[in-house]
């Protein structure tokens, strides 16, 4: 397998793709494009509001942080994370670090009741 170490390939069952439900897709991730002025006012433990908008060209999931945009997700998830969105599930990214303007964040459903 040239050129992959075998992240990108799906598990087939059956000859057909499985992808992860949307009540149980969980990211563990960095804040790609972070805002300056939004991502320092953030904290450990601040909780941010996940999105779907365009960045650029490109249809993007974005964190945001009281409104306004902090960020967006780079991830091999992230597609999904967007069709989810898109489809009705709620997300939110717990932030777990922050170092300078590097945020890590922990992106998880939110629990309906």
């Amino acid at each position: 397998m040239s050129g992959s170490d075998g992240k990108l390939f799906r598990d087939y069952i059956a000859g057909a793709p499985t992808e992860t439900a949307c009540d149980r897709l969980y990211l563990q991730t960095h804040l790609a494009s972070p805002k300056a002025d939004v991502v320092e006012q953030i904290k450990v433990g601040d909780t941010l509001q996940m999105t779907v908008g365009v960045a650029g060209s490109e249809l993007s999931a974005l964190a945001v942080w009281n409104g306004h945009v902090a960020g967006g997700i780079a991830s091999p998830k992230a597609i999904r994370l967007i069709a989810c969105i898109q489809n009705g599930t709620q997300y939110r990214a717990l932030v777990t670090s922050k170092v300078g303007g590097q945020i890590a964040l922990k992106i998880s459903p939110v629990k309906q009741e």
